[in-house]
C-alpha cells in the first residue's frame, strides 16, 4: 500500500485543483454533481492502478519464486560450479546456469564421441581374432588333403585367438564391473611381499623365453597391507607381463617394494623401449595402443592397464608411469600398510 500510495501522490494535487476549479469558479447549485463524479473517477483510477500494481508485484514474486527453485535446485548440485552456487543474485545465477549448462552440453557430446569410439574399438578388437579363427578353420575343413603337421598348427593358432577373444570378453566383463559399482574390493591383510614372489614364480618361464630377467627388490622382510590380494596380483602380473612383453633383450623387469609408514609403494621397472611422452597421458585407455601391430602381435586385450588402473583406483589409491623413450618405464602405485600381526 506505501508503494501504491506512492505512485498515487502526485496526481493528488492536480485532482484538487481541478475539482476546486469546478466546484468554486462559477458552478451553478445544478452542477455539484460533477465534483463527486469526479472523485469516483478519481476512485477508480485509483483502484485500477492498484489492481495493476498488485497483479505485476504478484507476477514478479512468481517468477522469483520459480528462480529460487531453480536455483536451490543447482545449489544441491555438486557438478555444479563453484561460481555458479557463489551467486549474488538472480541475473548472475542464470548466467552462470547457463555457461553451466553450455558446458554440460559440450561434456555430453564428448562422451558422445568416447562412447561412439569404444564401439568402434570394441568391434574391432573382436574382429581381428574372429576373422583369424574364421580363416584357420575353413582352410582345415576345405582342405581334407592338408598334411597333418599343417593342421595342427591351423587349429592351434585358431585355439589361440580363440583364447585371446575370450580374454578380452573377460577384461570387458571386469571393467564394466568396476565402473558400474558391481565388483568391489575384498579388503583383507597380506603380505605384498609373497604375493610379489609368486608372481614372480608364475613368470618366471615367460621371462626366460624372452631373455629377460626377474627381479624383487624389497629392503624390509615383509609389507604387510590391506588390500584384496586377489585384485592387487593382476595389478602385479599385468604389470610385469607388459615390462617382460616390451623388454630389450637381456633386459631385466625390476618389482620393488618400499615403505612410507602409513602405505607401501609398488614398482614395477624395465629398462625396455620406454613410452614416448605424447602417449603416456593416454595408455591407460581402454584400447589404447602405443603401437598397435606390433601389441597385437603380443597378444593381449588391450584392456590390461586400463584395468589395472580400475582396481587401483578401487582402493583409493592412483596408479602412475614415469617412461622414457628407449630408456625403460617405471609403474607405481600405493597400498595402505597394515602393522604386521602378532
Amino acid at each position: 500500500m506505501a508503494a501504491l500510495f506512492t505512485f498515487c501522490e502526485p496526481f493528488l494535487p492536480l485532482v484538487t485543483e481541478c475539482s476546486s476549479c469546478l466546484i468554486f469558479d462559477g458552478m451553478s447549485a445544478d452542477q455539484t454533481w460533477v465534483q463527486p463524479v469526479l472523485w469516483a473517477s478519481t476512485a477508480v483510477f485509483f483502484l485500477a492502478g492498484s489492481l495493476v500494481s498488485i497483479l505485476w508485484i504478484r507476477r514478479e514474486r512468481r517468477i522469483r519464486l520459480g528462480l529460487g527453485k531453480i536455483i536451490d535446485a543447482e545449489k544441491t548440485d555438486d557438478s555444479s560450479p563453484a561460481s555458479y552456487r557463489a551467486a549474488k543474485d538472480v541475473e548472475e545465477a542464470l548466467r552462470n546456469l547457463f555457461e553451466s549448462r553450455s558446458a554440460e552440453l559440450a561434456r555430453m557430446k564428448m562422451m558422445e564421441n568416447y562412447r561412439r569410439d569404444y564401439v568402434g574399438n570394441v568391434a574391432h578388437e573382436l574382429k581381428t581374432p574372429l576373422f583369424s579363427i574364421q580363416g584357420y578353420l575353413e582352410t582345415v575343413l576345405d582342405d581334407p588333403e592338408l598334411d597333418a603337421e599343417t593342421r595342427q598348427l591351423f587349429l592351434t593358432k585358431a585355439l589361440k585367438n580363440v583364447n585371446r577373444l575370450g580374454q578380452i570378453i573377460r577384461d570387458l566383463d571386469a571393467i564394466t564391473k568396476f565402473e558400474s559399482g558391481v565388483l568391489k574390493p575384498e579388503i583383507q591383510d597380506f603380505d605384498a611381499l609373497v604375493l610379489v614372489h609368486d608372481v614372480v614364480e608364475s613368470l618366471e618361464l615367460q621371462a626366460q623365453a624372452k631373455s629377460v630377467n626377474l627381479v624383487v627388490n624389497a629392503p624390509e622382510p615383509s609389507y604387510w597391507v590391506q588390500a584384496d590380494p586377489s585384485l592387487i596380483r593382476q595389478v602385479v602380473t599385468n604389470l610385469a607381463i607388459n615390462s617382460i612383453k616390451y623388454s630389450k633383450p637381456e633386459g631385466q623387469t625390476k618389482i620393488k617394494l618400499s615403505s612410507t609408514g602409513s602405505r607401501v609403494i609398488v614398482e614395477v621397472a624395465d629398462n625396455g623401449i620406454g613410452i614416448k611422452s605424447e602417449h603416456q597421458s593416454r595408455i591407460f585407455e581402454r584400447f589404447y595402443r602405443v603401437n598397435s601391430d606390433r601389441s597385437r602381435d603380443t597378444g593381449g586385450s588391450g584392456l590390461g592397464l586400463s584395468i589395472c588402473k580400475h582396481i587401483v583406483e578401487a582402493h583409493g589409491e592412483q596408479i602412475q608411469v614415469i617412461s622414457t623413450e628407449g630408456a625403460g618405464s617405471t609403474f607405481s602405485f600405493g597400498l595402505k600398510a597394515k602393522g604386521k600381526p602378532n
